[in-house]
């Protein structure tokens, strides 16, 4: 089963990555109203991207990074932002900078990576392209600018002459993203997504500062940044788009530095925003009952975060690597917050085919679906289900109580709920990694 993607074509995907960029040595505003929410743009033509790199007169400064002191804030910005702000945020890269909103860009027909950055010098917009070496896990640019790719399947590590890494994760979408940047010296800044991974919602550094996006439905409408100075925690917003509004710094609640250091630091996602609220609860409503809870999206409920890890999604191991987390591709269904009340368990209507009865280890049972949600061909895994017994009701088949084999205590019950692309029945454990999809996918609403 395959994603559906939109019928874009390479030719105007080349185009607007082209005019994002030039935009973004030029400090242009954008014409348009309509500017939703930063685009990640890909090609496939190295050709194209070769002849589509221009120079630009215009003298340009982009926003500088403060990397070493940190009594001031992560991003040095003026007092006021334009609109367009996330075309001028770019961070160095050797003689280079990396727009940190673009993706990585894969040429499909030629087997090689292309990298979009930004000339220091002259602004001129630069494709460097990695070429395959000796060892078939690494690429070499081969435009003299001595960067590395070391390709980790899910994860890309750029290497630069200077030591700088720069690790691009593999997101829901199927793009690659940056996630983490590390220096030579230690520092380090780790670049926060959204669930879909389709919005950048912050960066956060080795320090603890923030860098926060704010988003309307027109793209970024304030830039948040919290940082500790004289022992003492600060917080400041800079307003995009409206130079009328400027919010003094204030003192920011201990509570919030307290949240901040219950993720880990080298999480993929460090930020749970609304977006992935709408997602978990969406997801109770629809496999448990009224008072059901779901963690979804990387994150358990906040109520077990006293007994258990608040973020259970991906990480990047101290080695590089990326690690699945217990909930980067599933999903926990509670009776409560705390994990302690029970409900009842659904599944939608709509499957041919299910267990006969609960495995007898830990109470799984599959559902398959030619089509659920916004895909086709998915097997539906449920663990932990006490009570299995089907019973329709309505759009909605009652298969049973959350908490069977393997997930029943007198303070903790939970079912275990895994998506996987075809009809497979319960996979070995060995094979449920490469099948899995993530949950916030499955019935997310499509983006306008």
């Amino acid at each position: 089963m395959h994603i559906p993607c939109r019928p874009i074509s390479f030719t105007i995907r080349l185009i607007a990555l082209i005019l994002l960029l030039v935009n973004a040595t030029a400090g242009a505003v954008p014409r348009s109203p309509a500017r939703i929410k930063p685009q990640l743009m890909r090609f496939a033509s190295a050709a194209n991207a070769r002849a589509a790199e221009s120079s630009n007169s215009e003298n340009h400064s982009s926003y500088m990074w403060n990397i070493d002191d940190g009594q001031l804030p992560l991003l040095a910005l003026p007092e006021h932002l334009a609109a367009g702000v996330e075309r001028l945020l770019s961070y160095p890269l050797d003689q280079f900078r990396l727009p940190i909103f673009q993706a990585l860009n894969y040429d499909d027909q030629h087997g090689k990576y292309l990298l979009p950055l930004i000339s220091q010098a002259n602004t001129a917009i630069h494709f460097v392209e990695f070429f395959p070496s000796v060892n078939r896990n690494t690429f070499t640019s081969v435009d003299g600018t001595n960067i590395q790719l070391v390709d980790v399947d899910n994860l890309k590590i750029f290497r630069t002459i200077n030591g700088t890494r720069y690790f691009f994760v593999r997101y829901p979408d199927g793009e690659f993203r940056c996630a983490t940047i590390k220096q030579s010296n230690g520092a380090s800044l780790s670049l926060n997504y959204a669930a879909n991974g389709l919005t950048l919602h912050g960066v956060v550094d080795s320090f603890g500062r923030t860098l926060t996006f704010n988003y309307l439905d027109d793209g970024i409408a304030s830039i948040t940044q919290t940082w500790m100075a004289n022992s003492e925690g600060v917080t400041k917003t800079w307003m995009v788009g409206n130079e009328g509004v400027d919010t003094p710094a204030k003192h920011a609640h201990a509570v919030g530095f307290g949240a901040l250091k219950s993720i880990p630091a080298n999480a993929v996602i460090r930020v749970y925003t609304a977006d992935m609220a709408v997602s978990d609860k969406m997801l109770a409503q629809i496999f448990g009952g009224p008072n059901a809870v779901a963690g979804a999206n990387g994150f358990e409920p906040a109520g077990l975060a006293a007994a258990y890890p608040l973020y259970r999604g991906d990480i990047i191991g101290d080695d590089g690597k990326l690690r699945r987390g217990h909930l980067s591709c599933a999903m926990h269904l509670y009776g409560s917050s705390d994990g302690q009340k029970d409900s009842r368990l659904y599944v939608p209507a709509g499957f041919t085919s299910h267990s006969g009865e609960a495995s007898p280890t830990d109470a799984a049972v599959t559902f398959y679906y030619p089509r659920l949600g916004n895909l086709t061909d998915v097997t539906v895994a449920i663990f932990h289900v006490a009570d299995f017994q089907i019973s329709y009701e309505g759009e909605r088949v009652r298969i049973g109580n959350i908490g069977g084999l393997g997930g029943s205590s007198a303070s903790y019950k939970h079912s275990h709920i895994e998506f996987y692309r075809g009809n497979t029945g319960l996979p070995s454990a060995a094979a449920r990694s490469s099948l899995r999809i993530n949950p916030a996918l499955v019935f997310a609403t499509p983006e306008r």
